[in-house]
């Protein structure tokens, strides 16, 4: 491990708050979930897949320096103010700054005091099982075609203009009504206004069939409307 590796998370470095990372945690390989089925009178079990995936657990182990031994509880308060901010639920590892892992939750174990100035405890990170791409955050202006280098995504899709729009991907059709402006966000299932006012009633038509494929994919859609994707470009 270089000794210069660290973390981001809610938008700061864990160097910001007095933390070094112990040892560069090991990265579970996510588990592909199944139903098991027991069928009477046949030997074994069946396994239907499910197509999805079980979040995973990082573990890691900082030290922790205070600036003096007076300020050790203050500098400490710090540390759980940057971890339970709620600012950014991106975790980033500094060795592989193009993508990051969507945290759900964060867990900080009791301090263990090693000297008057010195501590240190462990940050349990639970994490959604896929790795996303920094970029995939951009947006991209869609025509008539995109690749996607990745494994299957799913995108958040913003329309403008006004009227109904019938939008096709990769033969999968939706109708919206739209005012302005438009969001479809493919993984929460919800569509909202430029408010961020909730407007489900607005499309007809199947979430999933808007995801993007690895590889080729195919759009078309009502001229006249703009239609812009962030990607959510994910890998395992």
């Amino acid at each position: 491990m270089r000794a210069t590796f660290h973390i981001f998370y809610n938008g700061e470095s864990c160097k910001d708050v007095g933390l070094s990372v112990i040892s560069r945690p090991t990265i579970p390989v996510p588990e592909r979930e199944y139903d098991t089925i027991k069928v009477e009178g046949r030997d074994g079990e069946l396994h239907r897949d499910k197509k999805t995936y079980k979040d995973i657990e990082i573990p890691i182990s900082f030290n922790f320096v205070s600036k003096t031994p007076d300020v050790w509880a203050q500098d400490l308060r710090k540390v759980k103010k940057w971890l339970y901010s709620g600012k950014d639920n991106r975790l980033i590892l500094s060795d592989d700054p193009e993508y990051y892992y969507k945290v759900k939750k964060a867990v900080m174990s009791d301090t263990e005091r090693t000297a008057k100035r010195k501590g240190k405890f462990e940050i349990v990170f639970t994490c959604e099982s896929y790795m996303y791409r920094v970029d995939g955050q951009d947006e991209k202006e869609i025509g008539e075609y995109l690749y996607n280098p990745y494994m299957k995504s799913q995108p958040v899709y913003k329309i403008y203009g006004n009227g109904e729009i019938t939008l096709e991907v990769n033969g999968n059709q939706v109708t919206a009504e739209v005012t302005e402006q438009l969001n479809i966000d493919t993984k929460l299932e919800i569509c909202y206004n430029a408010a961020n006012e909730i407007s489900n009633a607005a499309l007809t038509g199947k979430y999933e069939g808007l995801y993007l494929q690895e590889g080729d994919n195919n759009f078309k859609y009502t001229e006249g409307f703009k239609v812009v994707l962030v990607p959510n470009w994910r890998e395992l």
